[in-house]
């Protein structure tokens, strides 16, 4: 079993004493939060954008709350975590407006900000001379979005309104995609196994809860029994949850797995866990699959077969996407929708079985830092299951 990377840190946002900038912030934090801890508040502009060497520079242009000796913020992306950086420095651009909240412990100083609608985290080291000053930005931020999530010249004017008493801070509610099944006859549904292991796919799957005119609901449950199947339109098998190290399905859940695809469902499978010596059973399939153990890797080359697997709703690239261990040894009744490792291994497929299908994929959805990549292919996935199901 390889090591998992701990990334529920219980934690204060980076404005509290108590952060650690290379964690993510996966408690739900309120503005008021934000601002009540935050010893400055810093409204700025995007100056400089170095796409070669990765830098940006920030022109301060107010002081919404505190004082802050700083006229310029000094910002190094290669110091981020994966490729945070190379992403990040996309959504930067000359002339955009920056939100920096930031607390100052002695010399250290721990930070957010919000560009272009994104948040990220940085932190740095305070010295009397601020232009010797560089803030070491170390991730995108992926769940702050449910403390605020648009714009950033809508988020200045709500601050401003918010630390002008003209307003109380927004309070997201939750995502109705997150009460599951409660929803009308002809909404399609979503049960999603996940949490015996990992714990990461569900609050990104939930998010897609309009496709096309489907109404699209989701259920998680930890139980591989799956009591609740035989209401559930798809089944979304997630990280660890048929092979983590060792095969966990019994004869009995392989038959109700079948018996899905059978009657007319699907099942999108996103990894397996294998090792050298135990590679994954495939019982649950009625075809023979190999699942085995690789190298993580980012490179696949779609088929003809993939049609708006890799464009709809997100274009996405080789390169673009976390694989991990893979599935090989197909026969010819399987579609193969990409390939990796130089054809040697499934990146994609699809079974197509009785009245339903199969979609088996080798995308590691483990972290958090996993899922802020493969989120648009999980968003694809559920695009590409609900147009198969609308054309049956």
């Amino acid at each position: 079993m390889r090591p998992k990377t701990t990334l529920y840190t219980i934690i204060a946002l980076l404005c509290l004493s108590s952060f650690q900038t290379q964690a993510f912030i996966e408690r739900r934090y309120t503005l008021k939060e934000v601002i009540n801890e935050c010893t400055n508040i810093l409204f700025g502009t995007v100056t400089s954008v170095n796409q070669k060497r990765l830098t940006a520079k920030v022109k301060v242009e107010e002081n919404l709350k505190g004082k802050s000796d700083f006229q310029e913020i000094k910002i190094r992306l290669d110091t981020g975590q994966g490729n945070f950086p190379q992403k990040m420095i996309k959504k930067l651009e000359v002339g955009l407006p920056i939100i920096i909240f930031y607390a100052k412990h002695g010399t250290a100083i721990d930070s957010i900000g919000h560009v272009n609608g994104t948040w990220f985290q940085s932190k740095t080291q305070d010295l009397p001379d601020k232009n010797r000053v560089w803030w070491y930005f170390t991730h995108i931020e992926i769940y702050m979005h449910r403390t605020f999530n648009g714009t950033t010249p809508d988020f200045q004017t709500h601050l401003r309104d918010v630390l002008g008493g003209k307003t109380k801070p927004v309070v997201p509610k939750t995502p109705k995609a997150q009460q599951p099944y409660q929803a009308s006859e002809d909404s399609l549904r979503v049960l999603v196994l996940t949490g015996n292991h990992y714990d990461v796919e569900f609050p990104a799957l939930s998010h897609f809860d309009q496709i096309g005119k489907h109404r699209v609901v989701y259920q998680k449950t930890k139980d591989r029994g799956l009591p609740e199947l035989g209401k559930a339109d798809i089944l979304w098998i997630g990280g660890g949850e048929i092979c983590e190290s060792n095969y966990v399905l019994t004869t009995y859940q392989e038959k109700r797995i079948k018996a899905f695809v059978k009657s007319g469902g699907i099942v999108i499978v996103s990894e397996q866990d294998s090792d050298d010596d135990r590679p994954c059973d495939t019982g649950w399939l009625p075809e023979p699959l190999k699942g085995v153990d690789r190298w993580g890797r980012s490179d696949f080359q779609p088929t003809r077969a993939a049609g708006t697997l890799f464009t709809k709703p997100n274009e996405i690239k080789s390169g673009e996407v976390f694989i991990d261990d893979a599935w090989t040894g197909w026969t010819d009744k399987y579609t193969i929708l990409a390939t990796t490792n130089s054809g040697k291994d499934i990146a994609a497929g699809m079974l197509k079985y009785g009245k339903g299908m199969y979609l088996i994929t080798s995308f590691q959805n483990e972290t958090s830092a996993n899922i802020f990549v493969n989120r648009p292919m999980m968003e694809n996935l559920i695009h590409f299951a609900v147009g198969w199901l609308s054309n049956q």
